[in-house]
């Protein structure tokens, strides 16, 4: 018997084990988001959870562990939203500006969790740089299948752009979670979706390079008309 079947019913210990764990998780998102990773201590989290102390250290190694699942969690999240827009999206352009919404909704929802990753003074460095490079690998991928489909410009190196796309968008994450209101939020979806279609996902025939002015098909000669042509 497959004891890992999500079929399988939990037994009482079992699901009290998750109980417990989910309400660390979900008290250190909220402690996390209030204070910071450093401003917060795992008997703190024990304590916001209605456990033990000791219970703490039997789910997660120390709180560095705990963060590291609650932005794991979060991530789970938003990486189901871009699938959703990626199975859905019928044009680069349409899925641009759903990917752009979606990131402004998780900046908003998770602002907390936003500021402490990507933030001016981030307190989760190597947690950020891990997710972010976690985020490229899966946009090179995407993108190295449209180039390989015709679909975006050969002379792109894949795994560059992605690193390009990635941060930009960490970083608008970021600014937009500090003040949401500091630009209106189409405007902020409409500079996404401009940068990201007039880079990587133009198309090999848009993104060609172009030396001078462009050539224009010259007019078709037309013949002289005689002396007696009767449209005349």
């Amino acid at each position: 018997m497959d004891v890992s079947s999500p079929s399988r019913a939990l037994t009482a210990p079992e699901r009290s084990r998750r109980e417990t764990r989910e309400r660390l998780v979900e008290a250190g998102t909220r402690l996390f988001a209030e204070h910071g990773l450093h401003g917060v201590t795992s008997h703190e989290i024990a304590r916001a959870a209605g456990v033990a102390a000791g219970t703490f250290y039997l789910h997660f190694k120390d709180k560095a562990a705990l963060f590291r699942e609650v932005v794991s969690e979060a991530v789970l999240h938003l990486r189901a939203r871009f699938e959703r827009v990626r199975a859905t999206a019928r044009t680069p352009e349409q899925g641009a500006r759903q990917r752009a919404a979606e990131l402004l909704a998780f900046a908003e929802e998770q602002r907390g969790l936003v500021r402490i990753l990507f933030g001016r003074d981030s307190e989760a460095a190597s947690v950020a740089a891990d997710l972010l490079e976690d985020f490229a690998a899966g946009t090179a991928a995407a993108l190295a299948d449209r180039i390989a489909a015709g679909e975006a410009p050969s002379a792109i190196h894949p795994e560059v752009a992605a690193e390009a796309l990635v941060g930009m968008r960490a970083r608008v994450a970021a600014w937009w979670a500090e003040r949401p209101g500091r630009a209106p939020r189409e405007a902020v979806i409409e500079t996404l979706v401009h940068l990201e279609l007039s880079s990587v996902w133009r198309t090999p025939a848009d993104a060609a390079p172009k030396t001078g002015s462009p050539r224009r098909r010259a007019p078709r000669a037309q013949k002289p008309r005689s002396s007696e042509d009767p449209r005349r």
